[in-house]
């Protein structure tokens, strides 16, 4: 079954939508990702958070919505993880089929790179996951693995490739503009902007790494 998680961060109702209705999908709201929810008449299977970020209307709908049937896991506020990172636990419970993470970007850069982690946590525990945006699409790929991305259906333009967890050796890209063969990126070499904005120029791109963690960005201006 396909997870979709719902944070709190910036989301618009175009990506929701499209992202939610690819597939019959488990939806999971992240405390103020309840809201978004709310917005969107989308009616979640799981809420989950302490609840601290969400509108006084929504906090009031909580009762209601456990009594039509939403599991709603209350959260203690001190804690160690994030109410995205426990949603992504959850999802990750759920069987087979990949995760995709809804308002996991926005205005905070610590959220954002504590969001970006939660990808290498699922990919660890074997699960296929994305954060989207109206702007982005983000996934990881670790040493051994590719990734292909048809032209056709492409996020955005550019696609950058980043060694965001540590050294990345043998990256390698072919159908873009800047074929790369065998390159190491960042680490003591220093390159950790040469794989920023490619462009996929034949029908199928191909990227893949020997050894590291790299994320892929497929990006629209």
């Amino acid at each position: 079954m396909r997870v979709v998680i719902i944070g709190g961060g910036s989301l618009d109702t175009e990506t929701a939508i499209r992202v939610i209705r690819k597939s019959k999908a488990y939806i999971i709201a992240a405390d103020r990702g309840l809201d978004y929810c709310r917005l969107l008449h989308i009616k979640p299977n799981v809420a989950v958070g302490d609840f601290d970020s969400v509108s006084s209307g929504t906090k009031e709908m909580l009762t209601h919505f456990e009594s039509i049937g939403i599991k709603v896991i209350k959260l203690n506020p001190i804690k160690d993880d994030t109410d995205l990172e426990a949603a992504l636990d959850i999802g990750m419970n759920m069987g087979k089929g990949g995760i995709d993470i809804l308002g996991a970007t926005g205005t905070r850069i610590d959220h954002i790179l504590g969001n970006l982690s939660l990808l290498k946590r699922a990919h660890v525990k074997g699960k296929e996951a994305a954060i989207y945006d109206s702007k982005n699409r983000i996934r990881m790929i670790s040493g051994g693995e590719s990734l292909s991305i048809k032209k056709s259906e492409q996020y955005g333009k550019y696609v950058s490739l980043f060694p965001i967890f540590g050294e990345c050796h043998g990256v390698s890209a072919s159908g873009v503009y800047y074929p790369l063969e065998k390159a190491d990126i960042g680490g003591g070499n220093g390159y950790y902007t040469l794989t920023i904005s490619n462009e996929i120029t034949e029908d199928e791109a191909v990227f893949s790494l020997d050894d590291g963690e790299m994320l892929i960005i497929e990006s629209r201006d």
